[in-house]
């Protein structure tokens, strides 16, 4: 939101000496069946109090007149529901979507954004079962219906110095890009990998190995409004099946990056891609079928590369 006279507050079910811990209360879904000063947290009153914010947003967004929202700083780290299509940083969903989404995040937490509606209002989940919300000042009126319902408010800092704008990336990944990104391929001294991002989280990306200057598959395959990140000088080492476990713990022990392993494809792209995160090597199983592997390290972000957005209206780059 662009007005630093914007209002910011935490909807919470605690009141202040749940707050300040001198209550225990539960804190999430996960708490269901835990016992909480003698009673026990059903899945029922569970619902009751989950049906609570979300009432609370849905009479914050009807006052507003706040019917369609914007999906920013968009992590995915499950496969987005069938419900919610092919989100994307910066898509935009109608008013019931954006509530089902809310439900969810306070439920499970694996998918994360900030839902805004212009400058209107603005509206996440933060940790331990509380709901930030934005607004401009002439609404706090409309934080009375918030109260009525049982919740709590409480006044905090917008925190806008923690809010650095995504970066734009303003070209557009078009037919004279794809040509030019090929004759720098050929020119380059690496390999060279692209990077397709639609949000941040283990399932809003995908890595596009290049095995040669012919881009057109690659190009042909990726999403509209994705973020193209092509890395020039990428090293790759190229192993069997049988020495790849070897060679991935060797470079784990000298760089402390996550680790691409791609199988060798027909066609431009990799069928499958194996990132792995973590101090341990991956396991037999876990590696994709084949018998001739590539490999990198994660690319620092001032690597060499070029970017571009696929075309397709409202896309934005991502952080």
């Amino acid at each position: 939101m662009a007005s630093q006279m914007t209002l910011c507050f935490l909807v919470s079910k605690y009141d202040e000496r749940r707050r300040s811990g001198l209550i225990a209360d539960w804190t999430s879904f996960e708490d269901v069946g835990k016992s909480f000063n003698g009673k026990v947290l059903t899945a029922a009153e569970y619902q009751r109090v989950e049906d609570l914010y979300i009432s609370a947003v849905g009479s914050l967004a009807d006052a507003m007149q706040a019917d369609r929202f914007e999906l920013r700083n968009l992590v995915l780290n499950e496969p987005p529901p069938a419900w919610l299509g092919a989100p994307y940083e910066g898509c935009s969903v109608e008013r019931h979507t954006a509530l089902r989404l809310l439900r969810r995040m306070l439920r499970h937490g694996l998918i994360s954004c900030t839902l805004e509606s212009g400058d209107a209002l603005r509206v996440a989940v933060e940790t331990d079962f509380y709901v930030s919300v934005e607004i401009q000042p002439d609404a706090v009126d409309c934080l009375e219906e918030v109260r009525h319902l049982g919740l709590h408010l409480t006044a905090v800092d917008c925190g806008e110095e923690e809010r650095d704008a995504p970066t734009t990336v303003s070209r557009t990944a078009d037919c004279k890009f794809w040509e030019e990104l090929a004759q720098s391929v050929r020119l380059s001294r690496g390999a060279t990998a692209i990077l397709e991002r639609w949000a941040e989280g283990s399932f809003g990306y995908r890595w596009l190995p290049v095995f040669d200057g012919n881009l057109s598959v690659i190009a042909r395959s990726v999403r509209p409004h994705s973020l193209v990140t092509a890395y020039l000088e990428t090293s790759v080492q190229w192993v069997s099946r049988r020495n790849l476990l070897p060679a991935i713990e060797s470079a784990i022990m000298v760089e402390d990056e996550p680790v691409v392993v791609f199988s060798r494809s027909v066609g431009g792209v990799a069928p499958e891609i194996l990132v792995y995160k973590g101090a341990v090597p991956p396991i037999e199983v876990e590696v994709p079928p084949g018998d001739v592997f590539g490999f990198f390290l994660w690319p620092a972000d001032d690597s060499p590369s070029i970017q571009a957005i696929v075309p397709g209206d409202g896309g934005r780059s991502i952080q």
